[in-house]
């Protein structure tokens, strides 16, 4: 289920943001996400779907 949410996120490979652009848009605060899942002492695809979507955008 928590696949579904990021597949949302990803990026294709030939689609690989330029650093010195803009990023792509994305819908989840990713920072607050990584940072949510080392407190908790998970992996983010081992995050449920509930945790993933406190930090919708």
């Amino acid at each position: 289920m928590a696949e579904d949410i990021l597949a949302d996120i990803r990026i294709p490979i030939s689609a690989v943001p330029n650093p010195y652009k803009d990023a792509p848009p994305c819908r989840l605060n990713l920072l607050e996400l990584a940072r949510y899942a080392e407190r908790v002492g998970k992996k983010i695809e081992e995050l449920t779907a509930e945790e993933i979507l406190q930090f919708k955008l």
